[in-house]
């Protein structure tokens, strides 16, 4: 009977709205790092607080070789350490410099010396990858951070989406094409709705039992490593 309870706002969500919350499905994934083929525009992203998205928006994915013309992250990652520019002369530094300048949010800092420190700590970054690889947030000791890892979501046909920008790990990812890392943590924010039966979907919103869930969620994606 409470589990009943504690279900009803789920069934509610999903019933009335068509919306499974985001928030206690979330789950992380060890992937080869060029599964990941393609990316989606922000502009294309359905709901972040949505774990299901409907509709056609995975027909909209561009190849991630046009990535840098879209992410400022991951074009100035290739500027500093492929073509070697001074890391103030590359597109996002540029960018978030003059919100900066203008008393705007940055997201990387509220001063140009904290914006200057972020960009100088990802040189720690590349040496940390490249002598020890991928190490997921849980392997860091950044428990309350479990899901910062590569934002990704999953197509109608199991592919592999990087977002944009804004779900996280553009950097890391950046510099692990560019370091060639052969394996990746990808943090799985939603998927297509196509992947589900009526059956999950039910199971899903009843269910209070995380790791039942995300062992369903997991084995309908069907990624190979």
């Amino acid at each position: 009977m409470i589990g009943f309870i504690k279900s009803l706002p789920n069934k509610f969500n999903y019933f009335f709205f068509n919306k499974i919350s985001s928030k206690n499905h979330i789950f992380n994934l060890k992937i080869d790092t060029d599964k990941i083929k393609y990316f989606l525009e922000l502009k294309n992203a359905i709901d972040k607080n949505n774990f299901i998205w409907g509709g056609d928006w995975d027909k909209k994915k561009i190849n991630i070789s046009e990535y840098r013309k879209y992410s400022a992250s991951y074009n100035s990652i290739h500027q500093i350490y492929k073509e070697h520019k001074d890391y103030k002369e590359c597109e996002e530094y540029k960018i978030k410099a003059e919100l900066i300048l203008n008393g705007k949010k940055s997201g990387r800092g509220e001063s140009l010396a904290e914006l200057n420190d972020y960009f100088n700590s990802l040189d720690k970054l590349k040496i940390s990858l490249k002598q020890f690889g991928y190490k997921s947030q849980l392997e860091l000791n950044n428990n309350s951070k479990k899901y910062d890892e590569i934002g990704v979501v999953i197509g109608g046909n199991s592919e592999v989406i990087k977002l944009e920008d804004k779900f996280g790990g553009t950097h890391r990812f950046a510099l692990c094409k560019l370091l060639e890392i052969k394996q990746i943590i990808v943090s799985v924010k939603a998927i297509h709705k196509s992947l589900l039966e009526k059956n999950d979907i039910k199971k899903i919103i009843s269910s209070q039992d995380k790791g039942y869930i995300i062992s369903l969620l997991q084995n309908k994606v069907k990624i190979k490593k």
